[in-house]
């Protein structure tokens, strides 16, 4: 097929042109043919692009006409491995997203949910393994129940005690533990900041048999009665499970 633009097909069209077979032939190729391309649309499944035998690429993207390898492109089981991949100018992966619904940034192949090759940068991190609320009323609460095995947590807790009282504190810990009961030598390392005295500290401890352990939180003392709802002010927690 020759490479040519819509007016040059125009003028060979046009009244008293002078269009021949290689015209129509340019004419043909130059328009989507649903079943020598492999681009469908159809009520089920939208665009439909079916990869060709010939290569992994469903999509390319170029800045320049004259350029030889594509600024981005979109491949199908590239390199033989399945599911769908964003690859750059080199041909490196960037995204990949796997039959198994795992992803890979700069990755081929994701072992996790999320697998990335590199540096990872963040503005703010919120464990979304656990959340909620303890009152702060000096008594343990229960964070955890009905564990078993071993387990590894990262607790980011925080209170605020009355306006004017005196009464803060953040808690940041790692929780680890092999099994539960006396025998367990589980630890928990925490880091607290606090204001006022040391009984507005929050802390942690593991409780609970061999098989069924749990973790409980509390605040050294009662930080009073938030007078908006009429109980103990509220410890707000979140976990990060940190092994599978």
């Amino acid at each position: 097929m020759a490479i040519v633009n819509r007016n040059t097909l125009k003028n060979f069209f046009k009244k008293g042109g002078f269009a021949k077979e290689n015209h129509f032939v340019d004419l043909i190729d130059s328009t989507i043919n649903s079943v020598d391309d492999g681009i469908q649309i159809n009520k089920n499944d939208g665009l439909r692009i079916n990869r060709s035998s010939l290569s992994s690429k469903l999509i390319s993207f170029f800045k320049k006409p004259n350029q030889e390898n594509p600024s981005v492109s979109f491949d199908m089981d590239k390199d033989d491995l399945s599911g769908f991949s964003v690859n750059g100018k080199d041909g490196k992966t960037i995204l990949k997203f796997d039959e198994n619904g795992k992803i890979g940034l700069n990755k081929s192949r994701p072992e996790n949910d999320v697998d990335i090759e590199g540096t990872l940068g963040i503005q703010s991190r919120v464990g979304s393994y656990l959340s909620g609320i303890a009152e702060g009323d000096g008594n343990w609460h229960d964070i955890l129940t009905g564990l078993d095995g071993l387990n590894s947590f990262e607790i980011n807790a925080s209170i605020k005690g009355k306006s004017g009282s005196g009464r803060y504190c953040i808690l940041n810990a790692v929780a680890l533990s092999t099994f539960g009961g006396r025998s367990s030598k589980s630890k928990i390392r925490q880091t607290t900041a606090y204001y006022g005295f040391f009984l507005n500290k929050i802390v942690l401890r593991w409780a609970g048999d061999i098989h069924n352990y749990k973790l409980q939180i509390r605040t050294r003392r009662h930080y009073g009665i938030d007078p908006n709802d009429g109980e103990p002010f509220k410890i707000k927690y979140n976990l990060t499970k940190l092994i599978s």
